[in-house]
């Protein structure tokens, strides 16, 4: 029963040292922590004086003990996740990771385990098992915190050694004869030390080692490093119970990632970024259940690991990327109920059925049955909790806490109006800090911050400032929640590689950027995009990559030809790759503009255009058509705005048609342009 109480009190420990838990206040859980420690010192006591324990004086408060409440402990760890731990067996959808990542990783968490907790007086002994080599042991002797804290940190090989063949070697490590025991034993009551023993036996005890060592004054503690997980101790750290944040993601995100040889390096790279963040880890696994397309886990991984914020522990950062990757991935009506409950939902509970007519009444929803499954919709998301037999929900703190962060811009939008202001430098760092939304067009910038801090800012808005030739590489690196950009009408010519870490960019505007040539590959990486506006500018083709947008739904762009006669030699003879339109499954705006010149659109619209009539949102459409053949592709057309030009037209000619008539002609929603083909109807 003692035993059942210590391995408890191991597993919960070892949980307490996690984020979101290691930075609660857990003195309840501390409280108990010390009661069994109490209780293993009575025990050890009585043995030390040679006197046979009388159990049933310890039983009733071993019992009280072994009930402690863990509740909340459950709500981010499963109860069986927890008593398999106990009972040190791996859970059945239990997967290997590989190996180096994962000891890299388990490494980090056992020396953050024993971090938190070796301040604590009553903690002396501790047993950290499954050390696959000294690795670990040098990392400790050289951390800063051990540094600072210890007087004198030494380790000891003590393979094969008997207590006091340990205890020798201590003495003469320290610089002291064997024969010198006194003096050295005076001399460690004094000081605060750490003692590091490397691969000593099983049947040793840590407790045995000098007693005339220990001073309640000092901060004194023995580590002993060994293959066995059974040996006791104050605090044991275990490499086995640290795999935790990796069975925790396996058992969320399902056995065909983990268990795939294509998923599973993906999972491994988000798991990685987690920091074993148990929240964190749970939320985005959820979010990725069974997905096994790519992009999305790229992007997965890009949103978790976007850069700490100015103020934001990286705690708070892992689990703000993690949000705002999950409410990417939710829809609008989840969304805007998930919102309600970050701002209104009480903090004890809320009674499901009062929850409902909220929503209700602020025409969030339009059914309780709409209402039930978002419910259900947001627990199994991790967003919510659910409990007495699901009739009342609550909100996790950490989890409203960073939900106010992220709607904080819509919540309270601070704006920043200065369009048109005639300004010829951007506002000072200070304004981008508080900024919700930043309207600077048409001014005379030409130059912005290199690296602004902007935790809030949503939309920026810099179209117009025709001297804004060149974007600092750093200048997107502190944007966690950009939604809209417009660059429009400047002299970009390229784009700094963090924008594609823009995770959560919605709206991309580049219209009449004249100098833009060539769009990066790394534009699939904004996999929640759904605007693309490259209108009038002189790209040369689109990569392939845009294909991995699936969430596009207007998509514009300007396909761009020299007709100098210095023309480039393409690798391609598409200016659009096969296969690219028919993935865009949501497209409901498209408009494509080609030079008349381009030979490799004749071959391009051939391909593409069956993949366009099997857009089925699809119902608005510019193209260039070369041939009049081409219409019979469209077997229907009366749901659609359409605006085709049909025929081998020049891009300079001059128009014969009135300027009224053409000016008319630009603002029909439906309309065919005829110009210089073969069998055109009369």
């Amino acid at each position: 029963m003692l035993g059942e109480l210590n391995r408890k009190k191991d597993v919960v420990f070892l949980i307490l040292s996690y984020p979101p838990f290691n930075s609660r206040s857990n003195e309840t859980h501390i409280a108990w922590f010390q009661d069994v420690l109490e209780i293993n010192h009575k025990v050890r006591e009585s043995h030390d004086k040679e006197k046979e324990v009388k159990f049933s004086e310890l039983y009733s408060e071993i019992k009280r003990l072994l009930h402690h409440s863990i509740h909340d402990i459950e709500a981010h760890v499963p109860a069986d996740i927890i008593v398999d731990m106990c009972e040190w067996r791996s859970p059945p959808w239990h997967a290997t990771a590989n190996k180096p990542t994962l000891d890299f990783c388990v490494d980090d968490f056992m020396i953050r385990h024993l971090l938190q907790y070796i301040q604590i007086p009553e903690i002396r002994t501790i047993v950290i098992s499954e050390a696959t080599d000294n690795t670990l042991l040098f990392r400790i002797k050289k951390l800063p915190p051990v540094i600072q804290m210890f007087d004198i940190v030494i380790h000891i090989n003590a393979n094969f050694l008997a207590v006091k063949d340990i205890e020798d070697r201590i003495i003469e490590e320290l610089g002291f004869s064997k024969f010198s025991r006194g003096e050295a034993n005076e001399f460690l009551r004094s000081q605060n030390f750490m003692i590091l023993l490397y691969q000593f036996d099983s049947w040793i005890d840590l407790n045995d080692l000098r007693s005339g060592w220990w001073n309640s004054d000092k901060t004194q503690k023995i580590a002993g490093f060994t293959s066995d997980s059974n040996m006791p101790a104050d605090l044991k750290i275990s490499r086995h119970h640290h795999l935790l944040p990796w069975n925790l993601f396996c058992r969320n995100v399902g056995k065909l990632v983990v268990h795939s040889s294509s998923s599973q390096p993906l999972a491994e790279d988000v798991w990685r970024q987690c920091c074993g963040h148990l929240l964190a880890t749970a939320l985005i696994a959820r979010a990725l259940k069974d997905v096994n397309d790519v992009s999305i886990w790229q992007h997965a991984s890009r949103a978790i690991g976007f850069l700490p914020m100015t103020s934001h522990s990286i705690e708070d950062r892992i689990l703000f990327n993690a949000l705002a990757f999950v409410l990417g991935h939710l829809g609008s009506a989840a969304n805007k109920c998930l919102k309600y409950c970050a701002s209104y939902l009480e903090m004890e509970r809320t009674h499901k059925v009062d929850l409902l007519e909220s929503w209700m009444k602020e025409d969030l929803i339009g059914t309780l049955d709409e209402g039930e499954q978002i419910v259900q919709q947001l627990v199994n998301a991790v967003l919510l909790e659910s409990f007495q037999n699901g009739e009342s929900i609550r909100m996790v703190d950490e989890v409203r806490k960073e939900l106010v962060n992220f709607y904080k811009a819509e919540m309270n939008p601070l704006l920043v109006e200065l369009d048109g202001k005639g300004l010829m430098e951007a506002p000072k760092s200070e304004t981008w800090k508080e900024a919700n939304e930043m309207y600077l067009m048409n001014n005379k910038i030409s130059k912005l911050p290199d690296n602004p801090k902007c935790p809030l800012l949503s939309k920026l808005f810099l179209q117009g400032n025709l001297q804004l030739s060149v974007i600092s590489p750093s200048f997107f690196q502190c944007m966690p929640i950009l939604q809209i950009l417009n660059l429009s009408q400047t002299k970009i010519k390229c784009l700094p590689q963090f924008l594609f870490k823009l995770v959560q960019l919605r709206k991309f505007i580049l219209r009449s950027c004249r100098l833009f040539k060539e769009l990066p590959a790394e534009i699939g990486d904004l996999c929640l995009l759904e605007v693309l506006d490259l209108e009038e500018t002189e790209i040369i083709d689109l990569p392939v990559t845009i294909g991995n947008l699936p969430k596009l739904t207007n998509l514009k762009v300007s396909f761009y030809l020299p007709v100098n006669g210095n023309r480039k030699n393409y690798s391609s003879n598409r200016i659009i790759p096969q296969n690219v339109i028919s993935r865009l499954v949501l497209l409901e705006e498209l408009s494509i503009d080609v030079n008349p010149e381009d030979e490799r659109w004749n071959a391009t619209i051939q391909d593409i255009l069956p993949e366009v009539c099997c857009l089925k949102r699809l119902h608005c459409l510019k193209l260039h058509l070369p041939k009049v053949s081409l219409l019979n592709d469209f077997r229907d057309l009366s749901c659609m705005n359409f605006r085709f030009i049909v025929g081998n037209h020049l891009k300079c000619v001059i128009s014969r048609l009135p300027h009224e008539l053409v000016i008319k002609f630009g603002e029909q929603e439906s309309c065919l342009k005829y110009l210089n083909g073969e069998g055109i109807p009369s």
